[in-house]
């Protein structure tokens, strides 16, 4: 039975949080505690009475104004209790729409640091209707925080709306509580093993990401040879299944490291590098960054994707790149000879380059040199090199239960500007960073949206940030067949696997001591699994075998008699013809 938490709990203050005796992180009456921030004129917060199931009051969030960023615009309250990293809170409020009433209201929670970096622990956006829903999101701290030093906000920015909220507690559980534990019903929409969406999925993978094999074995002198064994076995996925990797852990010489480099070869054929190929990590050590690329590439590795070329917030930039800001053609300067230098360098390494990394909310350097800027800084890329796919990659697009509107819409827009302007655009990333389930056939909806831009798609930074290990697992499983049955998507990655390299660790799906998570039998499940491609059968009269495989690349192994063969081959899609001609006997 799912349980409600709703204000029933008494604060039990200097005693550890547990399962029977959660601790309150709001020191008071919600409605009271939580305070509007923004613009008078665009918004505003006010109690009101309502009927609602186990409250009378509820606060009235009105949204007249879009303002400039969807937090712009917010409630917010201080957390009252000390936290400590890894704690379970499990947030719970009603929320109605009042209007509109046809497309419901758009509200996101989000808890975070209050200050600088502002690192977040849950940023959800959730989609309600005119009645009242109950909402109990589950998540872990990513920090230790004293009283007051993170916040707990509603964020009211994403559209023109009127909801009511109420029923507001947020209670802290301590370490490894888990949403079965608490009674909390986590399934979605399109989690059940027979929804419609499912099968439709895997008829879609079996027919975009496979393609027909045919072996014609033949002996010396060509004569076709029956019932010869033809050994198929797949050696590497066409399709791009990765992860983000740390440059300074592959490289090292401790246990973690020679596990790290064996994990890799043996789970992708995919990577991207984490933080060194963004500018900072760049300029501060470029050599690490072309040693991993070197190693990738001695090791088997061909895939490999730069991230990122310009991230165009101050934060995220160099220092010296800052102190360019009244300095418009400086600026426009440095940003160039920074690409130049970066893309030269990598040329012909990379598969990808993600050009510019979240633009709809980094608009620093697009506020000083306009928004057209953007597409030179593309062609600049192209310039140098003319054989990488040029994306732009951006986060809460999946993600958000697929509501965040104003952030896919706006991701839409700079992309329609760009393709106006002729920058060459080939790729749109999608993150995928989730702490909340996204429905499937949401993000189908999602990616037939952006494939209608006529350009590949990738899932680049893919985790799950939350500590239910099952219902990770559950979603990993459907994300990836979401992905994988898409046919504009080409790649996915995940946002790093091992939690000592991790920069949100539950979200790992391997455990600080190597040992796995539900989450990686799933990857292998599909990836080297269902998805895979390894059978034995021998010839047929005409001295043919058929199959059909998933594309990639393969060897065969013929055995006729005392005779065997190895060939390797790229299965396309289609029909294939491969022929291995048996060698003369001794």
């Amino acid at each position: 039975m799912r349980r409600f938490f709703l204000l029933l709990f008494i604060p039990i203050w200097g005693q550890a949080q547990s399962l029977e005796h959660p601790v309150p992180l709001l020191n008071g009456e919600p409605l009271l505690l939580f305070k509007y921030s923004g613009s008078a004129s665009a918004a505003g917060a006010e109690i009101v009475p309502v009927d609602g199931p186990g409250f009378q009051s509820a606060l009235r969030l009105t949204t007249r104004a879009l303002p400039a960023n969807p937090w712009d615009n917010r409630i917010r309250v201080l957390g009252g209790a000390p936290v400590r990293k890894n704690d379970v809170i499990v947030a719970s409020f009603n929320i109605r729409c009042i209007a509109p009433e046809d497309t419901g209201c758009v509200t996101r929670l989000n808890v975070e640091r209050r200050d600088s970096p502002y690192t977040k622990s849950a940023n959800t956006t959730l989609l309600s209707g005119t009645t009242w829903k109950q909402f109990n999101l589950i998540f872990p701290m990513a920090e230790d925080y004293a009283a007051g030093g993170y916040s707990l906000d509603f964020w009211m920015g994403e559209q023109l709306q009127v909801a009511d909220l109420a029923g507001i507690s947020f209670l802290n559980y301590g370490p490894g509580i888990t949403a079965a534990d608490l009674g909390i019903d986590t399934a979605y929409d399109g989690s059940a093993p027979d929804a419609a969406w499912r099968s439709a999925a895997l008829q879609r993978i079996d027919e975009i990401r496979k393609g027909n094999l045919a072996v014609l074995v033949l002996d010396a002198g060509g004569n076709p040879v029956p019932g010869a064994s033809v050994h198929v076995r797949m050696r590497k996925h066409a399709f791009g299944f990765g992860s983000a990797v740390a440059a300074d852990l592959l490289l090292g010489t401790s246990l973690d490291s020679e596990k790290y480099r064996q994990f890799i070869l043996d789970n992708f054929n995919l990577v991207v590098f984490e933080n060194d190929l963004k500018w900072q990590g760049w300029e501060s050590n470029r050599q690490r960054a072309l040693n991993g690329i070197r190693w990738m590439q001695d090791h088997g590795i061909s895939k490999i994707r730069g991230h990122n070329l310009v991230w165009p917030g101050w934060q995220y930039l160099p220092a010296s790149v800052k102190a360019l800001e009244s300095d418009p053609e400086a600026l426009r300067r440095r940003i160039l000879d920074h690409i130049q230098d970066e893309v030269s360098a990598t040329s012909g390494t990379l598969i990808d380059w993600d050009v510019i990394n979240e633009a709809y909310t980094n608009t620093d350097l697009q506020k000083i040199l306009g928004d057209a800027e953007m597409a030179a800084w593309f062609r600049q890329a192209r310039l140098f090199d003319p054989t990488v796919n040029l994306f732009i990659n951006d986060y809460s697009i999946l993600s958000s239960n697929g509501v965040d509107f104003a952030h896919q819409n706006g991701f839409a827009r700079i992309i329609e500007n760009l393709d106006a302007l002729d920058a060459g655009v080939q790729g749109i990333g999608m993150q995928g960073h989730f702490s909340t389930p996204t429905p499937p056939e949401t993000m189908l909806r999602i990616l037939d949206r952006f494939a209608r831009y006529g350009k590949q798609i990738e899932i680049t930074e893919f985790d799950f940030n939350t500590t239910d290990e099952a219902l990770q697992a559950q979603f990993t499983r459907d994300l990836l067949i979401t992905a994988f049955s898409h046919p504009a998507v080409t790649n996915l990655l995940m946002w790093g696997f091992w939690e000592g390299r991790h920069w949100l660790p539950v979200g790992a799906m391997i455990r600080r001591d190597w040992t796995t998570k539900p989450n990686f039998d799933v990857w292998r499940q599909l990836v080297y699994g269902a998805w895979w491609t390894d059978e034995t059968n021998p010839t047929g009269p005409e001295g043919a075998m058929g199959l059909r495989g998933f594309l990639g690349d393969y060897e065969v192994e013929v055995t006729a008699g005392t005779q065997s063969k190895v060939v390797s081959f790229t299965l396309a899609a289609g029909d294939n013809l491969v022929t291995v001609q048996l060698e003369p006997a001794p």
